[in-house]
């Protein structure tokens, strides 16, 4: 009597787990993280810097009975164009990492945040099925690294609208994420006109 409670309960287990469908599917809390590119289309600038100004500052500085002479100087620089030519170029993002939670919101509707690590949150309003799952667009702050030698670890940010899609397998979710937007750094600007960017998502135990 007691192995057939037993069989009961866990083909009951079964039977539950089997019938989540939609929303179900994919609820849940997950550690996630984002990296990826994006490919812009646009200009590159030929820019002059001319030093039109430089205000020097003289300060007398006493130390151990000497006294000497702290200079220091303020330039100012102007940039002229010179030309422009048109090109495509891909920039990465930054990479981004937290924790998500999927959350049920009516029927086959979900809410998705991503409280990044570090960062700024950000909500998505979605939809679910037994297939995927999908994001509607969202604009968010978005980290890119500008590739420049001198600053290729540090990121400058934009407003760029986010949307994407994913499927779930096993204990993931994989989201492929497009992002859309205009990117304006230095000497180069343009629109963004695709992206390869992916969002992994892991189901916390």
């Amino acid at each position: 009597m007691r192995k057939t409670k037993i069989a009961l309960i866990a083909a009951a287990a079964v039977l539950v787990s089997c019938s989540k469908s939609g929303a179900d599917i994919y609820r849940g809390y997950y550690s996630f993280k984002t990296g990826g590119f994006l490919e812009i289309t646009g200009k590159v600038y030929d820019i002059a810097r001319d030093t039109i100004k430089i205000d020097t500052t003289v300060v007398k500085r006493t130390i151990a009975g000497r006294t000497f002479n702290d200079t220091t100087f303020k330039y100012t620089v102007i940039k002229d164009t010179l030309g422009s030519r048109d090109t495509v170029f891909n920039r990465y993002l930054s990479a981004e990492s937290g924790q998500m939670h999927i959350l049920g919101a009516g029927g086959n509707s979900v809410k998705v945040t991503m409280n990044v690590t570090g960062g700024n949150p950000a909500v998505f309003d979605g939809t679910a099925g037994d297939a995927s799952i999908s994001l509607l667009p969202v604009v968010r702050q978005v980290g890119i690294l500008p590739g420049n030698d001198d600053e290729e670890d540090k990121s400058t940010y934009f407003l760029m609208t986010v949307s994407g899609s994913g499927k779930k397998y096993e204990n993931m979710v994989l989201f492929d994420l497009d992002y859309s937007g205009k990117y304006d750094y230095a000497d180069m600007c343009g629109e963004v006109t695709s992206s390869s960017v992916n969002c992994i998502a892991t189901k916390n135990e």
